[in-house]
């Protein structure tokens, strides 16, 4: 946590922005955001002009692990920008897509959901390792997919705990503390809680996965850095850990309606006449009622359509 002797944020109350000054106020709120979420990720980077793409990058995606808009990130990002030029350092990407964001912060028709293979690559690369950080990352990754779990959530989950025979709770971790529930529907839901559960890694109802010998901050600073080697970034493999959430969302969408959701074409009008064939004249009512299913499971809020249009994509016409 970036404490007030933190030099980042000494530095950034005395540089000299550019622009109005609201715009100026705004990306040093901006800034001091990023400086923060560095801190929780274990960066201890003391100068903006130290300040690297990958800082950025990682920060980028612990914002969208908790749902932020596009926009939202989009001004963030803009702010680290300022404070890094106001310094003389001008490496940060000025093309926000470097950074895996939409050009957008409207619904769009863009998949942005983690591969299976790619997914399934790294679980097992995971638990061929015998380190015991590695065999914890392969459970967080699974929570991921299987549940649609945020990263931070699934750093928190307790198998012994939150199974409560028909669905697990989630709770711990999540944005905003609003808990949730997700149905247990599948074989592979069940064993993926009886490993958790034999594994060792849960000493009691209370603990989390995090190692006795890390705190919450170096141990989601080992998760962002093991993602990164194993190529789950949007630059390596099209998609973050992030992704696995859109995963768990398309699945399940799927198991809901009979159809694939609409993010998964190129072209609305082929997503209308594939979820006709399956569904007929319902196919509409079956995209709604999936859609506030999904936005119950994922944790969101019931009237943001706005999210679960990124999750699933928009059918509007």
């Amino acid at each position: 946590m970036a404490g007030k002797s933190d030099s980042l944020l000494y530095a950034l109350r005395r540089a000299r922005l550019t622009g109005s000054g609201k715009t100026i106020t705004n990306n040093k709120k901006s800034a001091e955001l990023f400086v923060r979420v560095l801190r929780d990720l274990g960066y201890g980077v003391q100068k903006w002009t130290n300040l690297t793409n990958r800082h950025v990058a990682d920060a980028v995606q612990y914002w969208q692990d908790q749902d932020l808009s596009p926009g939202t990130i989009k001004n963030y990002v803009a702010g680290v920008r300022s404070v890094c030029r106001a310094y003389g350092n001008d490496t940060i990407h000025q093309d926000n897509g470097a950074f895996g964001m939409e050009r957008r912060v409207y619904v769009s028709n863009r998949d942005k959901s983690l591969a299976r293979d790619v997914y399934a690559q790294a679980v097992a690369t995971l638990r061929a390792s015998t380190a015991e950080d590695r065999q914890r990352m392969a459970l967080m990754l699974e929570f991921q997919r299987t549940f649609g779990m945020r990263v931070e959530e699934s750093m928190k989950f307790n198998p012994i705990r939150d199974d409560e025979g028909e669905r697990v709770h989630i709770h711990r971790g999540t944005k905003g503390g609003r808990p949730r529930w997700c149905p247990l529907l599948t074989d592979e839901q069940r064993d993926l809680l009886e490993r958790a559960r034999n594994s060792g890694f849960y000493s009691s109802p209370s603990a989390t996965i995090i190692p006795k010998n890390h705190s919450e901050r170096t141990w989601r600073n080992t998760v962002y850095g093991l993602a990164h080697d194993l190529g789950l970034t949007k630059a390596q493999s099209g998609a973050t850990m992030h992704g696995l959430r859109h995963a768990y969302a398309h699945e399940r969408y799927e198991g809901l309606t009979g159809f694939k959701p609409p993010v998964l074409f190129a072209v609305k009008d082929d997503y209308i006449a594939h979820a006709q064939a399956a569904a007929g004249d319902m196919w509409r009512e079956r995209d709604q009622l999936a859609r506030a299913v999904i936005r119950e499971e994922l944790g969101h809020s019931p009237d943001r359509a706005d999210i679960d249009g990124q999750y699933l994509g928009s059918v509007v016409r």
